[in-house]
């Protein structure tokens, strides 16, 4: 399994603003003060319509505790604190942490997720780059911290557009050789190479409903022809992982 938080961290150092909205506007060299402005502020519509998908689908607001899994230099998790009283923004990457913490503000950053439990949990555009294998455990994790009547809006992503497949030059080899040359081709490529992961969707709902989440409302997402989700629901039934 390739070490996709290394790539990460690279990136932080790096590239940390194209990283997550890849624009050439965002790239190192190009990154002025207006742009970083103009960065932050593309994460206020999502957030609006984030929360207006939750209200639709649970006939409330989210609020309380909140938590940005995977929030990068905190574009997200800054327009989170005009609904939730106390927002946790957790990554891997160390340089978008101090990015993020710079800035100043109401957020509270940190490199792992805190005790639990929240009453809104929010993830975009990073279970995509990270293995399903794993990603499916943190997922089991996240909702595990979830409190009674909390939140979801989880991103994943389930397909893609047949020009985004994997190389057709070695269609004949099947199984577990196939995987195993993907994966050969994932390992040795050099750190700070963002890939994408499809995850089975059904394995994500399963998660969701075994911790209590039984109404949810899906929208279609399209990144660069890498289809998935963002996931709504809450949480309104005690369950046990298992």
């Amino acid at each position: 399994m390739r070490d996709t938080d290394a790539d990460w961290r690279e990136l932080g150092q790096s590239n940390p603003y194209w990283a997550v909205l890849s624009h050439p506007d965002f790239l190192a060299e190009n990154i002025t003060p207006e742009r970083v402005d103009l960065f932050y502020a593309s994460g206020e519509p999502y957030i609006d319509e984030v929360v207006a998908g939750l209200e639709k689908t649970t006939g409330a607001r989210p609020s309380g505790r909140a938590l940005d899994f995977g929030c990068g230099v905190g574009r997200l998790a800054e327009a989170m604190t005009r609904y939730a009283d106390q927002v946790t923004g957790v990554d891997i990457s160390p340089g978008m942490l101090a990015i993020a913490r710079a800035r100043g503000g109401a957020v509270t950053y940190a490199d792992t997720v805190p005790a639990g439990p929240f009453d809104w949990i929010n993830s975009f555009i990073v279970f995509q780059h990270i293995p399903p294998e794993r990603g499916e455990q943190i997922v089991e994790e996240l909702l595990g911290k979830l409190a009674a009547g909390g939140m979801v809006s989880l991103q994943i992503t389930a397909w893609r557009d047949q020009n985004r497949e994997w190389p057709k030059d070695d269609e004949t080899v099947t199984g577990f050789f196939r995987k195993k040359i993907k994966g050969d081709r994932l390992l040795s490529l050099p750190v700070g190479h963002i890939h994408m992961y499809d995850y089975d969707l059904s394995r994500i709902v399963r998660l969701l409903n075994l911790a209590g989440i039984e109404e949810m409302r899906l929208i279609h997402t399209n990144h660069d022809g890498h289809h998935g989700a963002i996931i709504l629901g809450r949480k309104t039934a005690s369950a046990s992982l298992s």
